[in-house]
């Protein structure tokens, strides 16, 4: 078997480097409790201002905007807010809780600096804004290790929401941002290939690896850009998805397009050309070397 030589890796960021469900569910899930019970407010009617509380900003990663949630009062506010000698105040653990389960899977860090100390330029693509982006790489320390993440475009801040640091406080120093579209979705092979031109890579020498069948290796399968899939990112926990889709960012006509290419999808039977149980796999899979080009971006 012939060893392929990758000067480019490509890699999606949310459920293939860190766990982003995880991390999503166990803030939100215990945030979304305790409001619901210490503010008396009717499950299914919380559920349901999250949900357009998500849509209106395109993220479900906003939900630290509680003054936008129509169930609640002032009163609410100040119970959310307050924290007492017997337990934190409620959005105080919200934010804890999503900082403490921000965790890379196993040998993620290690793999990737070896894969760096090889010249190997490494490029993140994700659908998560920018300043959500920026701030996982920032807490995980990855700043560096990365050369360049394609993110979109951020949503404004929400104005009922005080901010407490300046937005450059989560600027990068070493890590390069490029901005894409707001909304954007993948599978685009459009973006993909666009990627490959700014960083001086072609098919040949670069890899594209990512969690999710109908969205990474489907759209890398387009290109004929060899596809890893890291199927560690993609066990779905039932309790944890089915939160998220109950209260996702996702419209209607959005929710229509996933359906539609999950059907594509399985009439064309995608299939990667390699897929790994573990992050580290791919250092037995690739010869990684020098990039040896700068970015044209």
């Amino acid at each position: 078997m012939v060893v392929k030589n990758v000067k480019v890796l490509i890699t999606d960021l949310d459920d293939t480097i860190w766990d982003w469900l995880v991390m999503w569910y166990n803030s939100f899930n215990p945030y979304s409790n305790r409001i619901q019970n210490e503010c008396r407010i009717n499950k299914d009617n919380l559920i349901s201002d999250f949900k357009q509380l998500h849509q209106k900003y395109h993220t479900s990663e906003v939900s630290y905007a509680y003054k936008e949630l129509k169930s609640l009062t002032p009163e609410s506010y100040n119970i959310i807010e307050r924290d007492s000698e017997e337990k934190i105040g409620i959005i105080h653990e919200y934010y804890r809780n999503k900082k403490n389960n921000l965790k890379l899977y196993n040998d993620v860090l290690e793999t990737l600096k070896i894969i760096k100390s090889k010249g190997t330029r490494i490029i993140g693509f994700t659908e998560s804004n920018i300043f959500y982006t920026k701030w996982r790489i920032k807490t995980l320390n990855l700043d560096g290790i990365f050369d360049i993440i394609y993110s979109p475009e951020d949503h404004e801040l929400p104005q009922t929401v005080d901010r407490v640091y300046e937005p450059s406080h989560w600027d990068l120093t070493q890590t390069q941002i490029s901005k894409l579209p707001a909304k954007f979705k993948k599978p685009n092979p459009e973006i993909l290939l666009k990627i490959l031109k700014d960083n001086s890579a072609t098919n040949k020498d670069a890899i594209y690896m990512g969690d999710k069948l109908d969205r990474d290796i489907y759209m890398a399968n387009q290109i004929n850009l060899t596809s890893v899939h890291a199927i560690y990112g993609n066990a779905i926990d039932n309790e944890a998805y089915n939160l998220l889709r109950a209260v996702t960012h996702w419209q209607n006509e959005e929710v229509q397009r996933e359906i539609a290419i999950k059907d594509e999808v399985k009439n064309a039977t995608v299939k990667p050309d390699y897929t790994i149980k573990n992050f580290k796999e791919i250092l037995n899979l690739f010869n990684f070397e020098n990039h040896g080009a700068r970015s044209s971006s």
